[in-house]
């Protein structure tokens, strides 16, 4: 068995496993893991490994190239890791207001709600064509 599964959860699934390993992978050496590697890591079987890695693309959880030894890809993985970075970092992120478990106040949220339209000036439509100059 690999490092990385004896620090794993019993509760997590092979699959989850499987992408988690991949995921941290790809951010520490820039590149996927190769089949064995992930198989060495979960501690299973080639065959194991590869069905799982198959299942996981065909869930659209990964992306492979066809052909080639280390062609795999995590979709929005880099976008979650910098998003994970700037929170960690104290930033409040456009999705943070979104979350349905709890509503985050706008940084703004003391401030009175004016119609901002209420201060736009009134224009004549005569005064539009007297003004342009073609």
């Amino acid at each position: 068995m690999g490092a990385y599964s004896e620090v794993l959860p019993a509760k997590t699934s092979r699959k989850q496993q499987a992408l988690d390993y991949i995921s941290e992978y790809i951010l520490e050496h820039g590149r996927s893991p190769a089949m064995g590697e992930i198989a060495l890591a979960l501690g299973v079987s080639d065959t194991r490994a590869k069905a799982l890695v198959k299942k996981l693309a065909f869930e659209k959880m990964i992306e492979r190239a066809a052909g080639a030894q280390r062609a795999i890809t995590v979709p929005g993985l880099l976008e979650r890791q910098l998003l994970e970075r700037m929170r960690s970092m104290g930033v409040v992120v456009n999705d943070d207001f979104k979350r349905g478990d709890r509503v985050l106040p706008l940084p703004q949220g003391h401030l009175p709600l004016v119609a901002i339209l209420e201060h736009i000036p009134e224009v004549d439509a005569g005064d539009l064509h007297a003004t342009s100059s073609y």
